[in-house]
């Protein structure tokens, strides 16, 4: 199979990390698989190092004519079966473009956002489409789009995967608190439907009890100076450490005694996967798909999202018990292993690429 994964992201989040384990395992499978992504995206910086075949396009918007110009000659003159569209704007472009390209012969749009589409015009023309397959990141996320009018058999839910290879020696980060600090951490783009708010608002309930406590937010975004001034203001600065953008996530993670995750609107949450892959105990919100990799009493603890002091509570209850970390952590590794991994997500997508392929023949 030919196929081309359109992506319209500058930054890494971990939408991105799942284009490049795709099409790494099916480039390695033997099928021919293209990246087209922004020139100076941290995507194409990486499929360029992974020594995947990449192309550099300017999308500069979801109704860019001239990108789904450029996308549809080189569909065209590739001959390409499959464009996968990978965001909202890739979506769009993607779309336009194949009005070019007759030798597309399947459209999918992986969909990684727990929220209905939108109402306006150009969302209506977008879902409205009758010949795209939907991959949805977890039932949640399937479930938002059949609500929304996507007919059930054009919606397929593809759990996201990630690589355990990456998890062997991992090196330990340099400390960021001083010793004797005890560390909970959290990772995600700074954005407001993660909740980080919610998240500062507990860390201020935590460390009256708890003066030793350090919190780790890793990842960047708009919303950075707005909480950090959120937590100046709590009074709890020398309480939380803002990293930025860290190559070196995993060995960040590795020293988080707890994995925390406050998103009000998540598809699934790959950084908690990095988490339990980890073994590290989660608490996390009832949001989205968060339940399905989640298992509450399990591999961690789930909250209702949005509220600051029941965060807190599940902080507090695995401090105090540390027999539950453990556990938590060795069942949450178990769960990863069984539904969460590269080989499975890559394994699923392909059955949808021949499926619907095959009905198309049929």
């Amino acid at each position: 199979m030919k196929v081309v994964h359109l992506d319209s992201h500058i930054s890494w989040r971990g939408g991105e990390q799942q284009v490049l384990y795709l099409t790494r395992c099916l480039h390695t499978h033997g099928h021919h698989s293209v990246v087209v992504c922004l020139p100076h995206s941290m995507l194409h910086q990486r499929s360029q190092e992974a020594g995947l075949p990449t192309e550099a396009l300017r999308m500069r918007y979801e109704l860019d004519l001239v990108a789904a110009w450029h996308v549809g000659r080189y569909l065209r003159r590739q001959h390409v079966e499959i464009l996968h569209m990978h965001t909202p704007h890739a979506h769009m472009i993607g779309l336009l473009a194949c009005k070019l390209a007759p030798t597309v012969r399947l459209l999918v749009v992986s969909r990684r956002s727990d929220f209905a589409p939108g109402h306006n015009w150009l969302s209506r023309y977008k879902y409205a489409h009758p010949g795209v397959q939907y991959v949805a990141v977890s039932e949640a996320v399937r479930q938002v789009l059949i609500a929304s009018g996507i007919p059930a058999q054009q919606v397929q839910t593809v759990y996201s995967g990630i690589d355990l290879h990456r998890f062997v020696e991992i090196p330990a980060a340099p400390p960021l608190f001083p010793t004797g600090t005890r560390v909970i951490g959290t990772v995600g783009h700074l954005a407001g439907q993660k909740g980080h708010r919610y998240l500062l608002e507990a860390i201020a309930l935590l460390t009256r009890e708890e003066p030793r406590l350090g919190l780790v937010i890793a990842g960047d975004g708009a919303l950075r100076a707005e909480l950090e001034a959120q937590a100046a203001a709590l009074g709890i600065t020398a309480h939380v450490c803002f990293t930025g953008f860290r190559r070196d996530i995993l060995a960040l993670m590795q020293s988080f005694e707890i994995f925390v995750f406050s998103s009000y609107l998540e598809g699934l949450g790959t950084a908690i996967l990095d988490a339990m892959a980890l073994g590290k105990p989660v608490v996390a919100t009832r949001a989205g798909g968060i339940p399905e990799a989640v298992q509450d009493g399990i591999t961690g603890l789930l909250v209702l999202p949005r509220d600051p002091r029941a965060l807190a509570d599940a902080v507090r209850y695995l401090l105090c018990h540390p027999e539950h970390v453990q556990t938590f952590g060795r069942a949450g590794r178990q769960r990863v292993e069984q539904y969460f991994t590269v080989d499975r997500m890559v394994c699923h997508t392909l059955q949808v690429y021949a499926q619907v392929l095959s009905d198309a023949s049929a």
